[in-house]
């Protein structure tokens, strides 16, 4: 019995023995092999998130911009090693912290369908340490999605369970994202009440900073300038970071000056350019004291600063917002629209402007342009006036034209022959500054030496050879026809300063020149109404009145007569109402007003109706415009979806509504294709880690497996057969040339 006893103990030792040594293999085999693949997938994100982040300037964007290709590349390379994690061995400890990290890559991707189902298959662990943090990043994707009632319940669910555990950091970044979905959908009175939440219950000074310098940016966009202030004042209380101190006072100083206190936003602009820190930052802080000299009316000073920001701070956007100030000082206060423009195209032509702002100089540029053509115009059509009343004039500048062109040919043959004799010459070849006498002496003898002409003609010659002077002729219109040209270009030189411009000053005096030298001109009614509107806008009734009454009583027949004799309320301003003879209009009406009512389902019922009983109405692509946009309000999109694959059918294709869908639709049917793709990948991938855990098993693999892993892997699996049989049957058809409207309207019959 000893005997036996013994050797039992012998067999239990040894069998303990191996299985702890198995048990170790195994461990060591999860934290070599899955440790190592798991740590630099974590290291090459953490890098690529830093770098990432660092790019994105504004906390508040509701969607991050898209990584530049290297960083895109990265975030590849991190989905790529966790897949391995993911792919081969579900019981890695890895596991969950290869889901987390591979649904945020794809996040930073803005690849949100996919990024959303790693983060759904990680909530399916129980107990995963990211549980919270990932209940934040789905929350996130919902939002992106366009899912917002799930993302907003999510994201209060993290808030209420982070301050519950003190988990503060979460809390904060997941009251940050609220705030940038509210400023994303406009939503600005709501983020303010989210930001005044957030400062009840936030712990870290820098942060309640930033929320503080955000909550001044948005009572900005609410035109409450007292409370903004009140706002960025409030940043230096706590602890802000470099950037949202410099940010807070600049913005307090500028909305001083806007509030009337510009002493005192002068004072703080001062203190801001002597401190030492903000050195980097010097161009935009003298840019805001030119704005300030520009504000008090000081404008050769603001002039001076404007144009050492240009010379000193080139490379920056400043100079651009310099430029531009340049400009308006030259239009508005020197009346020097050459120099205006000059600086207003330097801006334009600056790779740091603005798209919105660039496009805004560009649309003055052009009014410009007319300005300078009809200046052209004008001046062309006083020199031919001058020329038909005054021929001498005319002779005259004819034989000053001829000098000066002559002079100009051999002063270019001149240039020519030098050239030549330099060329030719071996002994003259690099000597070319010495004085050619030979060439002068042979130019042409009937025109006179250069050093004898007269300044005018010196000019003239430059004129000439920079295409700016013409040679005169002779009018070929009447001297009626010139003044009523003439009157003509001047009226529309005043409506451009009163209606473009917005120079109220200058457009006075070329309407009142009009009238006063062009009395008899045909647009003499029209300035009439023109310096009427004017003086009305003015509140100078009286004078208004009494330019309208010219009008109504001395010109019966012009089309402004009963435009002024409605201004003076003798004419009836009656509304014409215009029958369309289409019967569908009353019907469509009707259905937009179940639309504006919010009775979306009578509405949606309406409108149908209108495209299967009409469907060559007008009124039949609006209807099913409408259908679709309802549904894509309501998060309907494979809804949505086919009555915009409708809309792109050859039937309606060719309407304004069929082309205001067709991109639409093709994202979508793309992001369909993509999804199936995926799922099927996801279905091999499944498949195939079910074939290797099979094998594994048959060849003896240890049974210490964790079972709440393995099944959470089979419920996933079993989840992604059923989303794609699903999603299979929502699939909608792939558009085709010879597709038509009528097979869908069947299908709605149906």
């Amino acid at each position: 019995m000893k005997f036996n006893g013994n050797y039992m103990f012998k067999r239990i030792f040894i069998f303990i023995t191996l299985a702890f040594l198995f048990y170790s293999c195994s461990l060591w085999k999860n934290f070599t092999t899955y440790f190592n693949t798991y740590y630099n997938a974590k290291t090459i994100f953490e890098r690529a998130e830093e770098d990432l982040l660092k790019e994105q300037t504004d906390p508040f964007a509701f969607r991050t911009e898209k990584a530049r290709p290297q960083l895109d590349k990265e975030f590849t390379r991190v989905i790529e090693k966790c897949s391995r994690i993911l792919q081969f061995d579900t019981e890695s400890s890895y596991f969950d912290d290869a889901l987390f990290l591979t649904g945020k890559a794809f996040y930073y991707q803005q690849e949100y369908a996919r990024a959303q189902r790693k983060f759904i298959e990680l909530s399916a662990i129980p107990e995963s340490d990211y549980a919270l943090e990932n209940k934040l990043w789905l929350a996130k994707t919902h939002l992106q999605l366009r899912n917002f009632e799930e993302g907003l319940r999510l994201i209060e669910e993290v808030k209420q369970t982070s301050l519950a555990e003190e988990e503060y950091e979460l809390f904060e970044k997941a009251s940050i994202t609220k705030i940038a979905f509210l400023l994303f959908r406009e939503q600005y009175e709501d983020a303010v009440a989210e930001c005044n939440e957030f400062l009840e219950n936030a712990e870290d000074d820098e942060t309640v900073a930033l929320i503080y310098y955000q909550l001044g940016k948005i009572y900005l966009l609410l035109d409450n300038k007292e409370k903004a202030l009140e706002s960025f004042a409030k940043v230096l209380d706590f602890s802000p970071s470099f950037d949202v101190e410099f940010e807070s006072r600049i913005e307090y100083a500028r909305l001083l000056k806007d509030l009337g206190n510009v002493d005192e936003s002068e004072e703080l602009i001062n203190d801001l350019l002597g401190e030492g820190k903000f050195k980097e930052r010097e161009d935009r802080i003298v840019l805001e004291l030119g704005n300030i000299y520009f504000e008090k009316g000081e404008i050769d000073k603001a002039l001076d600063i404007y144009k050492d920001i240009d010379t000193t701070y080139k490379k920056k956007n400043t100079a651009v917002s310099a430029d531009i100030m340049i400009g308006k000082i030259y239009e508005m206060y020197k009346g020097d629209f050459d120099s205006a423009y000059k600086y207003y195209n330097k801006a334009v032509t600056s790779p740091l402007i603005d798209k919105d702002l660039k496009a805004e100089i560009v649309s003055h540029n052009k009014v410009m342009d007319k300005y300078f053509k009809l200046n052209d115009q004008i001046n062309d059509l006083n020199l031919q006036y001058d020329y038909a009343v005054n021929p001498d004039r005319f002779i005259r500048d004819s034989v000053d034209y001829d000098i000066a062109f002559k002079q100009y040919v051999a002063q270019n043959r001149q240039k020519m022959e030098q050239n030549a004799s330099r060329t030719n010459n071996p002994l003259r070849r690099g000597r070319g500054d010495e004085p050619q006498q030979d060439s002068v002496a042979a130019s042409d003898t009937t025109v006179s030496d250069t050093t004898n002409l007269s300044e005018k003609n010196l000019s003239l010659i430059e004129l000439i050879a920079k295409g700016k002077a013409k040679k005169p002729t002779r009018p070929t219109i009447s001297v009626d026809s010139i003044k009523s040209l003439i009157a003509q270009n001047l009226f529309e030189k005043g409506n451009l300063f009163y209606s473009e411009l917005n120079n109220t000053d200058s457009a006075l005096v070329y309407f009142n020149k009009v009238l006063d030298e062009y009395p008899e001109s045909q647009f003499k009614v029209n300035t009439l109404y023109a310096l009427g509107t004017y003086y009305e806008s003015q509140g100078a009734k009286e004078k208004a009145d009494s330019l309208f009454r010219i009008i109504y009583d001395n010109y019966p027949g012009h089309k402004l007569y009963t435009a002024a004799g409605r201004q003076l309320g003798l004419i009836e301003d009656v509304t014409e109402v215009k029958e369309t003879g289409d019967p569908v209009e009353k019907l469509y009406v009707d259905a937009e007003k179940k639309y504006y009512q919010k009775n979306y389902h009578d509405a949606i019922a309406a409108f149908k109706n209108i495209y299967l009983q009409h469907p060559r109405s007008p009124y039949a692509p609006k209807s099913i415009y409408y259908i679709g946009f309802i549904y894509e309000e309501q998060a309907k999109n494979d809804s949505a979806a086919f009555y915009y694959r409708i809309l792109t059918s050859k039937d309606y294709l060719s309407t304004p509504y069929g082309k205001a869908v067709v991109a639409k639709y093709k994202t979508y049917q793309d992001e369909l294709e993509r999804v199936e793709k995926e799922k099927a990948e996801k279905l091999n991938e499944a498949k195939d880690t079910v074939k290797i855990k099979e094998i594994a098993d048959n060849e003896g693999s240890p049974d210490s497996v964790d079972r709440k892993k393995e099944l959470m892997k089979k419920e996933v699996i079993q989840k992604e057969k059923s989303e794609g049989i699903k999603q299979d049957t929502i699939k909608p058809a792939v558009i085709r040339n010879e597709e038509k409207a009528d097979s869908a309207k069947k299908k709605l019959l149906k």
